[in-house]
């Protein structure tokens, strides 16, 4: 399933207003206190019933253009309304309550025929977007797992693995980001964008000039140094000016929403473990296979609880064709050490998994559907002995 295949669709909710269901679920219940909101049950894997397309088709008009687009960090009023919100929105999916009121320029939607809410922007004001990340919360009954995708422009195929794992393990929430780690922009100093190594930076092409983004658009010649019409002239990033290059590295300091250290997807990040305390979290990544020859997957983990082998020895029965290498153990590098989601988890006292993918790895787990539902199996037991 890739995002260019999206059928956008549009939301019309009875009940709905000003971007917010008012009666959603069942008659609400009392606010739980944070031990019992650590306290729902594990779920197990659950066959593909769908909610992977409907969810990509509310997700695709979101991330519309976010290839190019310029994320903007929040403020600190910006900030705290936002958490608030999310954090708020979280408890009233648990309990099947009433949604609280999106701060302005944010909206709150059912997904039709889901136990579903969407969290994002104002998608009809798309001249004032921010790439603020799309969140997604399940009503009702849901287990204690947070699924994150951060880099779906630039890491091939990582956000149909992120719905399935999210639809599998019926997840409480996931966070996805709408703009381009590189703001729609070459990494400094490449020709063309590549498919991202992590903190390493390996690089392959996977939403590089030339190819097709996610969100459906052709991505050559569209900004500075993408071999057209940029600052700097017809040379690529080669031939822009110092000037735009500043402009550049300033941008990428809070365009990587995993390693920027103000966000919308951070903020959204820490009002999660608010709402569910000690809630695990699993970050999705890709790399490029000559960055990690031996390597099909390389997972770490961090945080109060995390217990690595949990996720090891299920991934290993999956991908028997490749290694499952556990950092720092197996290998010293790709394993999330400057993630801020990463860094968060530990300070809230939750666990954190990070987890790269290969190139090859990914191009089959987007082509064999079953496979990817055996994949998404594996996650089954991060949340188990967490209290949730």
């Amino acid at each position: 399933m890739k995002s260019a295949g999206y059928v956008v669709l549009l939301f019309t909710i009875a009940g709905c207003s000003q971007g917010v269901c008012r009666s959603i679920g069942s008659t609400p219940g009392t606010a739980p206190s944070p031990a019992h909101s650590a306290a729902e049950p594990v779920m197990t894997a659950q066959p593909d019933n769908g909610e992977q397309e409907a969810l990509g088709e509310q997700i695709a008009p979101l991330r519309k253009g976010g290839r190019h687009l310029i994320a903007e960090p929040p403020d600190d009023a910006d900030d705290a309304a936002y958490v608030a919100w999310v954090a708020a929105a979280g408890l009233a999916a648990q309990n099947q309550q009433p949604p609280p009121t999106p701060p302005p320029g944010f909206a709150l939607r059912a997904v039709p025929g889901r136990d579903l809410w969407v969290l994002s922007e104002e998608a009809k004001d798309k001249k004032r977007r921010r790439g603020a990340a799309a969140v997604v919360l399940r009503t009702g009954a849901a287990a204690p797992l947070l699924v994150e995708a951060p880099h779906t422009f630039f890491d091939r195929g990582t956000l149909p693995i992120a719905l399935a794992l999210f639809e599998a393990q019926r997840a409480r929430a996931l966070v996805v980001n709408t703009s381009h780690r590189y703001g729609g922009r070459p990494k400094p100093g490449d020709a063309v964008g590549e498919d991202e190594g992590a903190e390493e930076g390996g690089g392959e092409g996977g939403d590089s000039a030339g190819g097709e983004a996610a969100d459906g658009e052709t991505t050559g010649g569209g900004g500075p140094g993408a071999g057209g019409r940029g600052d700097g002239g017809t040379g690529g990033a080669r031939g822009e000016s110092r000037t735009a290059r500043a402009r550049l590295a300033a941008s990428l300091t809070f365009a990587d929403v995993a390693h920027a250290e103000r966000s919308f997807f951070l903020s959204a990040h820490r009002a999660l473990l608010q709402s569910f305390p000690g809630i695990p979290a699993v970050q999705l990544h890709g790399f490029q296979d000559s960055s990690a020859p031996d390597a099909a997957a390389i997972a770490s983990a961090v945080g109060p609880g995390a217990d690595l082998e949990r996720l090891l020895a299920p991934l290993r029965a999956v991908v028997s064709d490749g290694k499952v290498l556990a950092y720092p153990t197996d290998i010293d590098k790709l394993g999330g050490a400057t993630n801020v989601q990463a860094r968060w988890s530990r300070q809230m006292g939750a666990p954190f998994y990070h987890v790269e993918l290969s190139r090859t790895l990914r191009d089959k787990l987007i082509e064999d559907t079953e496979f990817r539902r055996r994949f998404a199996a594996a996650f089954a037991g991060l949340a188990v002995g967490k209290g949730q």
